[in-house]
């Protein structure tokens, strides 16, 4: 898994869920023009779509891993830390991060 893309997966999370109801708003606020957070909801978007080709072109990630997929992730994972707890936030990051990882095949066996 990219280093680079997981950091930034907790940090969004941990910041997201600092503020009592930023997660339900910025979830909602990628998709509603009018929302004043809007603007910043494309700009994470974008950090995430970018963080994430990185990851597929190093072969880190799978090839079919979206930043649609990240925002997701950071969403739900932020509601979880601010709903039930930052340990089931943090387990929802890994298990995800863990299936957005690219498999690897096994070596051949020696003839």
């Amino acid at each position: 898994m990219s280093f680079r893309l997981a950091a930034w997966v907790r940090a969004a999370t941990a910041h997201a869920a600092t503020y009592s109801g930023l997660a339900s708003l910025l979830a909602d606020g990628l998709d509603d023009e009018a929302s004043e957070l809007h603007d910043s909801c494309l700009r994470m978007a974008a950090i995430g779509e970018r963080l994430i080709a990185r990851a597929r072109e190093s072969g880190a990630v799978r090839a079919d891993a979206t930043g649609a997929d990240v925002t997701a992730l950071t969403s739900a994972a932020a509601w979880l830390h601010e709903h039930v707890s930052p340990p089931v936030a943090d387990r929802l990051i890994t298990v995800t991060l863990d299936g957005l990882a690219a498999r690897r095949q096994p070596a051949a066996p020696a003839t």
